[in-house]
């Protein structure tokens, strides 16, 4: 109630004004994500009452800079809202301005002044409302009763047709539940849109990374198909050495196979060899040392080791 209060203050200070109205228009501006078929000259509502017009649209950054031109008689508000809608399901674009509730009375709009709060109501939306709106102003009753008095002409089929539609408010009602839900899908759906709209330079870069793979691809096929042209050579050239020479091999593995199962046949002579072969290797070496003490003791060196006493170890005398 209040905010209808404020639009119809609005609209009376726009009349009161009328009179003796001034010839210069507001120049202002708004955002939006997306305007649609919004055209140059499209009008400006506040309240359903005419107060501007659209005087330009530009593309800036990743949304639609609108440009208008308003009557500084409408006394319009600073925090007023902006919103892109239809006028009907068929019917034009146009920009409605619409005041919100508990307005803090931040002053009017002056030239210069971008207007923050912006919307767009989608097609299907208003779709929706309208449809809602138009099956909620017919009863059900009313539309049986009329027709049964129609139907007379049609050969009295009132019964049937009446019978046809004896749920029709059912209909409606489940209708006005859908579109609860639908304008909460829609709702939704402008969220996703939002959230997509605030990654776009991260998408942006994803696809210029991806053509600059692709690009780097493109650069590198010559020396991908030398590589991969070398290794084919490779494994040609090793089929043709495995068959060449697969006699030798098998030969070399079927050696491989009965020396390795004569090691398994002997594991107990390699056990006591290997348990044993230290302790012989010791034995031999002292062995040759003995001997070679002995030889060494067989040897006379007069002056040294030589006995006199002894024929055999004396260096003078008969004998020698």
């Amino acid at each position: 109630m209040k905010k209808t209060l404020i639009g119809l203050s609005v609209v009376a200070a726009f009349f009161a004004g009328a009179c003796g109205g001034s010839d210069e228009m507001l120049e202002v501006s708004a955002r939006f994500d997306d305007v649609g078929d919004l055209y140059t000259q499209a009008p400006v509502h506040l309240s359903d009452i005419t107060v501007g017009k659209v005087t330009g649209i530009r593309l800036d950054g990743t949304q639609a800079l609108v440009e208008m031109e308003l009557d500084p008689d409408a006394q319009i508000p600073r925090d007023v809202e902006a919103r892109v809608r239809r006028t009907s399901v068929l019917g034009e674009r146009i920009i409605d301005l619409t005041i919100p509730e508990g307005t803090d009375g931040s002053g009017e709009l002056a030239s210069g002044d971008v207007i923050r709060e912006t919307s767009v109501r989608s097609d299907l939306e208003d779709l929706v409302e309208e449809g809602s709106e138009l099956l909620g102003a017919v009863a059900a009753s009313d539309l049986a009763t009329m027709i049964d008095e129609g139907a007379r002409g049609f050969g009295g089929q009132g019964e049937e047709l009446k019978g046809l539609l004896s749920n029709y408010g059912e209909i409606v009602d489940a209708y006005a539940d859908r579109s609860k839900q639908l304008n909460r899908l829609i709702d939704s759906m402008a969220t996703f849109n939002e959230t997509l709209a605030a990654e776009a330079p991260a998408h942006e870069q994803a696809v210029i990374n991806s053509n600059r793979s692709v690009a780097m691809l493109n650069e590198e096929s010559e020396r991908l198909q030398i590589a991969i042209e070398s290794l084919n050579r490779l494994a040609v050239g090793g089929s043709q050495i495995l068959r060449a020479h697969s006699d030798e091999m098998i030969r070399f593995f079927d050696q491989t196979a009965r020396i390795m199962k004569v090691l398994a046949r002997e594991q107990d002579s390699i056990e006591l060899f290997l348990r044993w072969a230290p302790g012989h290797n010791a034995n031999t070496q002292r062995v040759e040392y003995v001997e070679f003490n002995q030889v060494v003791q067989d040897l006379v060196i007069c002056g040294l080791n030589d006995n006199p006493r002894d024929p055999a170890r004396r260096c003078t005398g008969e004998g020698h």
